[in-house]
């Protein structure tokens, strides 16, 4: 069974999507996926708490912290606040606020919808 996700867990990964400057300046392929881990901090339902901590549903999202560095100015996620980490699909039997309750099999994206993996920090409650 899935561990719910509660302010502050995290979606992490590697992201291998970005443009960098070559030595030319021209943009090339980063030559080794950048680390990405974003906070859920946005979109939680604050009705309901586990450990104090509001639950995490479909639609919650955080930024990369710490952001991307040394993108080219043509990627289009240079600016930190394009870089997004989203919660993608929740439980398919419990909500909160309306809204499936985001777990740790839930499906998550960085950036431009690449996958990611939703980690959980919440161990004693179970959600089908």
């Amino acid at each position: 069974m899935a561990q719910p996700l509660v302010m502050g867990d995290k979606i992490q990964g590697q992201c291998a999507i970005h443009q960098v400057p070559s030595p030319s300046g021209a943009p090339m392929p980063s030559p080794a996926p950048l680390a990405f881990s974003a906070p859920l901090l946005q979109g939680l339902e604050p009705t309901v708490t586990i450990g104090g901590k509001p639950v995490a549903v479909q639609g919650s999202s955080g930024f990369n912290t710490p952001p991307h560095v040394g993108l080219h100015a043509s990627d289009p996620f240079l600016l930190p606040n394009t870089q997004q980490g989203m919660v993608m699909s929740g439980s398919p039997t419990v909500t909160a606020g309306g809204k499936p309750v985001a777990t740790s099999s839930s499906q998550v994206s960085m950036c431009a919808q690449v996958p990611g993996q939703a980690v959980a920090t919440v161990s004693n409650v179970t959600v089908a």
